[in-house]
């Protein structure tokens, strides 16, 4: 296929960060245990749950993923070696049903250990540490938890609902997946195997680097939008993006002859053109750090389709 590239000159002003392999995997449900951009594994689960459509608290109307008590949802990551070198950041949007005593949120050792980050009656803590001094997670209530760690210093973050409930360094390793490479959520270990709660989840995202603090706060803050846009954005089979989060430039592959907006999230207008069926490469140098809405519009039937992306 041929390349067509885009003059792009834009009227923005930012920062050009180096080049980076961070990259998030984004599971958020609209499309089953799917990845967003179809990168990540395929999350799995040893029971059927529910899918329902529901308005978050964020004023986000989208699908979530109810899980019965006991059954979990599993990141195998044995095939990508994804988080292999250690380092990552874990983001959950849910809520659980009862936060009496200790809930299982995070397993890393295929359910073999009693280690893990749990909710203890509505703290947090990375057991078998000190919970966080305040109750931070309510009960049936949708909440934000992110845990961070950096491979190079050893050193983890946690923050809820965009308040800090800790740090952590976590010299011996206990918090790197075991040798199966599993990430096991909401479901407890073998050894105890009580300490879970039926609940539901809007959220996981799982990314191969450890964000700052900033990040991660800002991250909580834009829920909203993050949601509001991946709801729009799940299901889309004809036009592929990559790389997704971008520095430079993306690849835009499309079937047929199109035009597209680039906008951002307010919705307001960046760029029109048009791209030719192939690959159309669209730089994206000028642009700030943020995320930005394709819109992409056959010209043969007008069908159109709205794609995040993300300019690190």
């Amino acid at each position: 296929m041929k390349k067509i590239l885009l003059s792009f000159s834009l009227a923005l002003i930012g920062s050009l960060p180096a080049f980076s392999q961070n990259t998030t995997y984004s599971y958020n449900f609209n499309n089953g245990f799917n990845e967003l951009y179809s990168r990540g594994p395929l999350l799995s689960s040893a029971c059927t749950g529910t899918t329902a459509t529901e308005t978050l608290p964020i004023t986000v109307t989208k699908k979530v993923y109810h899980f019965d008590k006991g059954c979990g949802i599993v990141f195998n990551d044995a095939t990508k070696n994804f988080l292999s070198a250690g380092s990552y950041t874990i983001e959950l949007y849910f809520k659980l049903d009862t936060v009496s005593g200790y809930k299982k949120i995070i397993d890393f050792d295929s359910l073999s250990q009693d280690a893990g980050y749990y909710n203890q009656s509505g703290k947090v803590v990375l057991y078998p540490n000190p919970a966080s001094p305040d109750s931070m997670i309510p009960q049936g209530q949708y909440t934000y938890l992110a845990i961070t760690r950096n491979a190079s210093t050893k050193l983890m973050y946690m923050n809820c609902n965009g308040v800090t409930a800790g740090t952590y360094t976590d010299n011996t390793d206990k918090y790197v997946y075991g040798a199966n490479k599993l990430l096991v959520f909401f479901q407890d270990d073998k050894s105890t195997n009580g300490e879970q709660s039926s609940g539901a989840v809007a959220m996981i995202h799982i990314s191969n680097y450890a964000m700052d603090s900033t990040t991660v706060k800002s991250n909580y803050t834009n829920l909203h939008t993050t949601l509001h846009i991946a709801a729009v954005d799940e299901i889309r089979s004809n036009v592929t993006v990559s790389p997704n989060p971008a520095t430079d430039k993306v690849d835009i592959t499309v079937p047929g002859a199109c035009s597209y907006l680039l906008s951002d999230v307010t919705g307001k207008a960046l760029r029109t053109g048009s791209f030719m069926e192939g690959t159309n490469v669209l730089p994206v140098y000028k642009l700030s750090p943020g995320m930005y809405l394709l819109r992409v519009a056959s010209k043969a039937d007008g069908s159109s389709e709205v794609i995040k992306l993300i300019k690190q």
